[in-house]
């Protein structure tokens, strides 16, 4: 059903509310699963100086069709597809490695004749040099949302509120307005603190399995699976997976039979 526009957005709207495209939308910011959109959201929201309404992270081709087709400036975010599908079973293990690479080439294959309509961000420049991302959707738009400081400081202040994300804590409103872009960075800040200074949710633990952020523990577990991506069976569809990543303005996959680089 993620596919329709038509059919998913309004049933997506019921669920998810101001994260789904609107009429005032400024900008759509998606992409397939664990391929680094929640940074991209946090990231540019915290680099905004006022609220910019923003749509986000329903990992459904359907949302981004729709964005283009109504002339909304819209982001893709793109990681490499082995990289991608292993955190995302490592998240969701009832899915199978086949599944997740079957999923991704699905979305990557559904949203490609809109291309012309959405600017693409490689995984690696989003989360080592997102400032140039912003820059090339303001010069494809002709938009001028502010670049993002790429500081460690700036980067830990992300890091702590996709961990504030995954331990879905009693300032979830806030923090659902402010990834929409519906209040700005200092009120969301207040918001968490007149939780967290009554010491309302500030030592529940971050899921590890789960939050969109580097995790060594994760890095483990990918490593291990890493067999399962390497099964001969696979290779036409690893093959297909990384001749749409190149298309994307990915890097041409490594010789197989190396685990990808955790990232």
């Amino acid at each position: 059903m993620s596919r329709y526009p038509g059919v998913y957005l309004p049933v997506a709207r019921r669920k998810y509310g101001e994260a789904v495209l609107q009429a005032d939308t400024r900008l759509v910011i998606d992409g397939f699963t664990r391929s680094g959109v929640t940074f991209a959201v946090i990231a540019f929201d915290v680099a905004q100086p006022a609220p910019v309404p923003l749509a986000h992270t329903l990992h459904a081709p359907g949302h981004v069709i729709a964005a283009v087709r109504a002339g909304v400036p819209t982001l893709v975010v793109v990681r490499d597809p082995e990289a991608a599908v292993l955190s995302a079973v490592i998240r969701e293990p009832y899915v199978t490695v086949e599944q997740g690479l079957r999923a991704w080439v699905r979305f990557h294959t559904q949203i490609r004749p809109y291309r012309r309509g959405f600017v693409t961000g490689q995984f690696a420049r989003v989360t080592q040099d997102y400032a140039s991302v912003i820059r090339d959707v303001n010069a494809r738009f002709g938009t001028d949302f502010a670049a993002f400081d790429h500081t460690e400081e700036n980067v830990e202040l992300c890091f702590s509120i996709i961990e504030d994300r995954s331990r879905r804590p009693p300032w979830s409103e806030a923090l659902g307005k402010f990834e929409c872009g519906r209040i700005g960075l200092a009120d969301y800040l207040a918001a968490r603190e007149r939780h967290t200074g009554a010491g309302a949710g500030a030592k529940a633990e971050v899921p590890e399995l789960r939050v969109p952020r580097p995790s060594a523990q994760r890095d483990e577990l990918k490593r291990a699976l890493a067999e399962r991506l390497a099964d001969p069976r696979l290779s036409d569809l690893r093959r297909e997976a990384h001749r749409l990543f190149v298309e994307y303005g990915g890097e041409p996959a490594a010789p197989h039979g190396h685990p990808p680089a955790p990232l």
